[in-house]
């Protein structure tokens, strides 16, 4: 299974950066070819409207280093998706490379039976870290979530990380780690057979 992991934090090494390795590791373990991005170190805009994925063109019209990056995604059978919440939702270099996903929409997608140009049966990943504790932010996978459905990401899994700050925080707590673990496990399990412990 082909795996893309955006990281979407600015700050390279912490907490929602332990989850994608976590989560990368583990998954190589079953086979799966794997992909970091970190989106800090890319150049690109959002969405600018220029509309050329509804007309001329069958992707983006935009080129930046988010080009690949949208290419390897439309080839990958799980997109994880690892971003701190800043401000009350996604990280903005995390919004903005979302926002390009609207490229995946085949013309005239709202009343299209088949809306997006991805095949169906995919899985989308969120790992998701925050400072602040349990009772906020539970919502953020769910707001995203029908426009991830229409793309072809039917299968959403939440790993959620709270009350953690300093960049260690995450990779001393074991309940964490193992909620990666789990998903991992959920998705991978059936179609691959781990090569290692």
């Amino acid at each position: 299974m082909k795996t893309v992991c955006l990281l979407g934090s600015p700050r390279r090494g912490g907490n929602s950066d332990t989850l994608a390795q976590r989560f990368a590791d583990r998954a190589i373990e079953y086979g799966a070819s794997t992909e970091m991005v970190a989106l800090s170190e890319l150049s690109y805009n959002g969405c600018i409207n220029l509309l050329k994925c509804k007309g001329q063109l069958s992707h983006c019209g935009q080129t930046d280093d988010l080009t690949p990056v949208l290419q390897s995604i439309s080839q990958a059978d799980v997109l994880v998706i690892a971003s701190p919440i800043y401000f009350t939702n996604l990280s903005g270099q995390t919004k903005l490379a979302i926002d390009r996903f609207f490229s995946f929409f085949v013309p005239g997608y709202p009343t299209a039976k088949v809306k997006s140009r991805l095949s169906s049966n995919r899985h989308i990943v969120l790992l998701q870290t925050q400072g602040e504790p349990e009772n906020r932010y539970a919502d953020v996978l769910d707001q995203y979530g029908a426009s991830f459905d229409g793309l072809g990401f039917n299968n959403h899994h939440l790993v959620r990380a709270w009350g953690v700050r300093e960049p260690n925080d995450v990779e001393a707590s074991e309940y964490f780690l193992k909620k990666c673990d789990e998903i991992v496990s959920k998705i991978y399990k059936p179609n691959c057979s781990p090569t290692s412990g």
